[in-house]
């Protein structure tokens, strides 16, 4: 038991800031960006991830907070 609860304390933190992001095209061709984050984390973690793709900034396209992840649309400005 003591095991468990220390595997599952030192995972918590690694999983806080997981995001990916991968470019997809729109109905139109443009290429767009897909920011994913895990469900047990904050959308303000796509945010930083979205920035972290654009440093000079983005458009937001959509938003999605589905039941095992969320996902932010974005085009690069």
């Amino acid at each position: 038991m003591r095991f468990q609860a220390l595997l599952l304390t030192s995972l918590v933190p690694l999983s806080a800031g997981c995001s990916t992001s991968r470019p997809i095209y729109n109905e139109g061709g443009q290429k767009i960006l897909m920011v994913e984050c895990g469900s047990g984390t904050s959308i303000s973690v796509c945010y930083d991830r979205a920035l972290k793709e654009c440093p000079k900034g983005y458009r937001m396209i959509s938003e999605d907070s589905g039941f095992n992840r969320k996902t932010v649309k974005i085009e690069c400005k």
